[in-house]
């Protein structure tokens, strides 16, 4: 019963007596320009390339330091391998973080430990 209104559509839509040569004579507006899709290729490798010098710097800068840093006595691979430079022990981290979550919240907010 739903689709009954609109199938009646299209069979009336469809039993009109037009064709498409009725519409043969008409005017079309004309068709879009697609040459802005092919202009710039060359811009856009432009582009590119000088992204790519970006990166290539970057990553140069950033084994410079990196050795460097090494040739210091310090391991920089990863911000938490370099225990010797923070002087926070990680145990008293986690000894802060389970004292908050032991601490009484309610929908006011939570109490935050004393140091």
């Amino acid at each position: 019963a739903v689709f009954q209104a609109p199938i009646k559509r299209i069979d009336e839509i469809l039993s009109w007596p037009h064709s498409a040569n009725d519409f043969a004579g008409s005017d079309l507006p004309p068709s879009d320009d697609d040459s802005w899709m092919y202009n710039g290729e060359e811009e856009l490798q432009s582009a590119m390339l000088e992204r790519q010098k970006e990166m290539d710097m970057y990553e140069l800068e950033r084994q410079k330091r990196q050795k460097s840093r090494k040739q210091k006595g310090k391991h920089v691979d990863s911000p938490m391998r370099s225990e010797n430079t923070d002087p926070t022990d990680l145990s008293d981290i986690a000894k802060t973080m389970k004292a908050f979550v032991d601490k009484v919240s309610s929908y006011k907010g939570a109490e935050i430990p004393e140091n």
